[in-house]
């Protein structure tokens, strides 16, 4: 409440003193931002009006438009500013967020073409988002999945491997990874698991959040139950299904197709030894979740 009291003293202090300088190029543009950031973009026209060029100022613009939606009028400042790289950044975060890496991508390259230094800050968060958008496709591609998983994995390894120091960021995407690895194991290789793991172990380490510290665990479960519901429906040469997440409903779907493919004793007892295996990992979290609601 004290932060917003100050802000809006100083805010009213700056039109005080913009009646007194009219003329002031600065003054005028620091207004004008002020009311496109409180969505008063009525009064920021005006001023826009008299400073037509200003690029701190049409950015804001650009922005404003973008989070309304308002792709015709945040595509025509673009088009006054196209190397700008962080109106740019704004495009691509906005099409990756709508799920449209097509469009998002020749805005991400200009951000990457013109600060391959990351002087503005800006490319870790925009390889996790498209990274996470790339991960967020694989569930449901039936064709472009593994290209859409190895997309993903470049993306978000960027992360990890150049920007180590990105804080918030680099938990995040150690986070989508374990995801992205976890989905991939489903889909393609059981070796993903295990990169999974790693991502989520390396996460476990690093993070400073309890938060995050107790949750973690519970994804490394869920990845050991996908991996062995997985390498149940290997042995019996069955493709994965993404669909199903239930693990006891997984296990009647495969005991029911070991029942009418009359599969051998030999793949029955090692089919019961990955049922076993969910089972005891399902028991395992259910009592995690017992002890964290006891704690708490």
């Amino acid at each position: 409440m004290q932060e917003t009291l100050k802000k809006e003293k100083a805010f009213q202090e700056k039109l005080a003193k913009l009646k007194k300088m009219p003329d002031d190029v600065k003054l005028n543009r620091e207004i004008a931002i002020l009311y496109v950031q409180r969505h008063q973009i009525e009064k920021a026209e005006p001023i826009r009006e008299v400073i037509p060029d200003d690029m701190d100022l049409n950015r804001e613009f650009g922005i404003f438009y973008l989070s309304k939606n308002e792709m015709e009028k945040a595509l025509k400042i673009s088009e006054m500013m196209p190397d700008d790289v962080k109106l740019n950044y704004e495009f691509a975060v906005t099409y990756l967020e709508q799920g449209q890496i097509e469009k998002a991508f020749p805005y991400s390259q200009k951000v990457l073409d013109k600060d391959p230094e990351n002087t503005t800050g800006l490319l870790p968060n925009l390889h996790l988002e498209i990274g996470a958008t790339y991960a967020s496709k694989i569930q449901s591609s039936l064709s472009n999945a593994e290209k859409y998983g190895k997309n993903a994995v470049k993306y978000l390894q960027t992360v990890i491997e150049k920007y180590p120091d990105s804080n918030d960021t680099f938990e995040n995407a150690l986070y989508c990874l374990g995801a992205t690895y976890s989905d991939m194991g489903v889909r393609f290789s059981i070796g993903d698991f295990d990169k999974s793991i790693e991502a989520f172990e390396k996460l476990m380490n690093h993070t400073t959040e309890e938060s995050k510290k107790e949750g973690i665990p519970y994804e490394i479960i869920k990845v050991k139950q996908s991996a062995a519901y997985r390498a149940a429906l290997d042995y019996l040469g069955e493709p994965g299904n993404p669909i199903i997440n239930d693990f006891e409903t997984s296990i009647g779907v495969l005991e029911d197709r070991m029942n009418r493919h009359n599969t051998d004793e030999r793949t029955r007892q090692a089919v019961q030894k990955e049922f076993k295996k969910i089972r005891q990992l399902t028991a395992e979290a259910e009592k995690l979740a017992a002890e964290a609601e006891t704690s708490e």
